[in-house]
């Protein structure tokens, strides 16, 4: 096996490996800043009218200003928050807020897909999956709109990392990183109704992988139910009623299916998640249950729990689909960076150390 003499000398080539990935991942989404405007394919400008208000007024309005205006939100508000905050903050107006905003918070999705899967297994699987965020399609389409979704991409696994650093054992106690798990969970549930769907299949699945574990169960469902509570709160404040129902998206089954390959109506699964990520998925899956990895099974359930809610239309309900979709690329990524380091382990000691060995041991002509 190839091996270095200083540890230090490998945890230097791992930071030069995060810089060098880093660069075009930052690159591109600096172009942002160079438009006069921030992209405004989607449902960016939504939201930059209700950032303005707020900056104007200091207050939230009651009421929704798209479609017309006149009705009350069924927006929840923390990305809209954030933005006037930082744009108060920074004198700047909300659009250009929008634009900036939308590099920092793909800087945390980079740092926290890294942080994840270091946890998961390593740093080294940890720079892999960052290889993978770069050149994934999907998550390039969405950690460069200035929409909730985006922030939603960080939330979401923040509050799952928080879980997977809560080392419960069998003690049913509350601890720092569970209160930071309630609060991250409650944040998510204010920052967009399909990632507090996703956080919530998540963590209901989990939580049913580890019944024979109380403290770990606790450690998933205290999380949901805050997640749940804070949304309800907020759902009734705002639209005077529970029912999900109720919800505009919901009614007129807003968002596009899903298939293999992507037709005129419908979004390529292939396409937009690539056989490279597909098949290193796959072999972090078979790695992770070859060592047996504490919590292996909350990234079983962000990849499981995803995938059925993008294939909601197959249970007749057939909303927003393809931005499930997103939130199962990421988890996939994080399960393909372990399989990639899977992939250098097995090459490095069954491939490179024949290949080295042999040359090393090679008769020397005189």
């Amino acid at each position: 096996m190839i091996r270095f003499r200083s540890f230090n000398l490998r945890a230097l080539l791992r930071y030069v490996f995060i810089v060098a990935l880093i660069i075009p991942y930052i690159s591109y989404r600096l172009e942002v800043v160079k438009n006069y405007i921030i992209p405004t394919y989607g449902n960016t400008m939504y939201h930059v009218g209700i950032e303005r208000l707020i900056t104007q007024t200091g207050f939230y309005p009651a009421q929704e200003l798209s479609y017309n205006g006149g009705f009350h939100h069924f927006y929840v508000p923390s990305f809209r928050l954030f933005v006037s905050s930082f744009s108060l903050i920074t004198a700047t107006d909300p659009m250009v807020t929008s634009g900036l905003v939308t590099i920092i918070i793909s800087l945390a999705i980079f740092g926290i897909i890294y942080a994840i899967t270091k946890r998961s297994l390593n740093p080294f699987a940890g720079v892999c999956a960052l290889f993978l965020l770069i050149i994934s399609p999907e998550m390039t389409i969405f950690s460069i709109r200035a929409l909730p979704e985006l922030l939603g991409l960080f939330m979401f696994p923040l509050t799952l990392y928080f879980i997977l650093l809560n080392d419960t054992g069998e003690r049913c106690s509350l601890n720092a990183y569970s209160y930071l798990a309630i609060l991250a969970a409650s944040i998510t549930a204010l920052t967009h109704q399909m990632t507090l769907l996703t956080l919530a299949f998540v963590l209901a699945i989990y939580g049913l992988t580890q019944l024979k574990n109380r403290a770990e169960l606790l450690n998933a469902w205290i999380p949901l139910a805050a997640a749940i509570t804070v949304y309800g709160a907020w759902q009734f404040y705002s639209l005077h009623t529970l029912n999900i129902l109720e919800l505009a998206q919901v009614k007129f089954h807003e968002g596009m299916p899903v298939d293999l390959f992507a037709s005129a109506y419908k979004v390529g699964f292939i396409e937009r998640t690539g056989l490279l990520l597909i098949g290193f998925c796959i072999l972090g899956i078979v790695y992770l249950e070859y060592k047996k990895t504490d919590k292996r099974f909350l990234l079983y359930a962000w990849i499981g729990a995803s995938l059925i809610l993008t294939k909601n239309d197959l249970l007749g309900i057939s909303v927003f689909m393809d931005r499930f979709l997103t939130f199962m690329v990421e988890g996939m990524i994080i399960v393909g960076g372990i399989g990639a380091y899977a992939t250098l382990e097995f090459l490095d000691r069954y491939v490179f150390d024949i290949i080295f060995g042999k040359i090393q041991n090679a008769p020397v002509k005189k």
